[in-house]
Formats: C-alpha cells, structure tokens, sequence
C-alpha cells in the first residue's frame, strides 16, 4: 500500500488486480487489507510482500532541451 495503490498477482503473474484507493485511516500500523475469494474453487495464498517505495525524484527539464 502506498497511500493510494494496491496490486494483486496470481497464477505467477499472469492474473493482475490493480486498484486505486484512498484511505483515510490506513496509515502506518492502522493499515489492514483483507481478501476474499467468491469463486466455487479452493484458493492458496503462497505468499504476500509489502514493502515501502521511496519518494519520486522529479526533476524540472528546460523546454529547449527538449
């Protein structure tokens, strides 16, 4: 979770879940994330890794190096 994103992978990458979301409580240990599985089949979870980015580095550009 970084404040806003969360990305689910399955079947080794080929199945992708992708959702924005803006929590107003999930901060630091506040955050929580749950899964449910509504299909009629059994679901493993093999792992789960969260881990923190870094802050984006933006640079400004001049136009006439563009």
């Amino acid at each position: 979770v970084d404040h806003s994103i969360v990305e689910s992978f399955a079947q080794g990458g080929r199945t992708v879940i992708t959702s924005r979301i803006y929590p107003t409580k999930a901060i630091n240990g506040a955050a929580r994330l749950f899964v449910f599985n509504n299909a009629t089949g059994a679901s493993v979870t093999a792992s789960l890794k969260i881990w923190s980015l870094k802050s984006a580095d933006i640079r400004s550009f001049p136009l006439d190096q563009l």
